[in-house]
C-alpha cells in the first residue's frame, strides 16, 4: 500500500486585490479541482487557510495522468472574480524512502511545493512576497 500526500497552496492576488469573495471562490475552486481529479482515490483535507491535503492510502500506478488532469483541470477553470487560478504542489510516496513519521512525509511535501512555488515565481516574475516600495 502507498500513501501519497499532497501539499497544495495556491498562488495569489486575489484576496489582496479583488477581495474575500475572489480568495472563497478560489478556496472553492481548488477544492473543486481537487475533487475531480482526486476524490476517487483518497481524501481531501482543508488544513490551513489555503492549503489543502490529499491523501491517497492504495498504491496508484497511474499518479502521473492524475496530476495531469488536475493540472489541466487548474488550467481550464474560470471563475467570476478571478480568470485563473495557479496551485504549488509537493508529491511524495510512502514507498520513496523508509519515513519514521506521516510527519516527515508531511515536511517532504511541504518543501516541495515550496520549491516548486519559488520556481513559479522565478519563471514568472510575478513574486508577491517582495516589497511593492522596490
Amino acid at each position: 500500500m502507498g500513501l501519497y500526500i499532497f501539499g497544495f497552496k495556491w498562488k495569489k492576488k486575489a484576496n489582496d486585490t479583488l477581495g474575500h469573495s475572489a480568495g472563497d471562490e478560489l478556496i472553492c475552486a481548488a477544492s473543486n479541482c481537487m475533487k475531480f481529479a482526486f476524490a476517487s482515490y483518497g481524501k481531501i483535507y482543508r488544513i490551513g487557510g489555503d492549503e489543502f491535503v490529499v491523501l491517497i492510502q492504495e498504491s496508484v500506478s497511474n499518479i502521473d495522468s492524475i496530476l495531469q488532469v488536475f493540472d489541466t483541470t487548474i488550467h481550464d477553470w474560470h471563475g467570476k472574480y478571478s480568470d485563473s487560478i495557479s496551485i504549488s504542489y509537493g508529491v511524495v510516496q510512502s514507498c520513496e524512502q523508509s519515513f519514521d513519521s506521516v510527519q516527515e512525509i508531511s515536511k517532504l511535501a511541504d518543501e516541495r511545493m515550496y520549491k516548486s512555488k519559488s520556481e513559479y515565481y522565478n519563471i514568472s516574475d510575478n513574486d508577491r512576497r517582495r516589497s511593492h516600495n522596490e
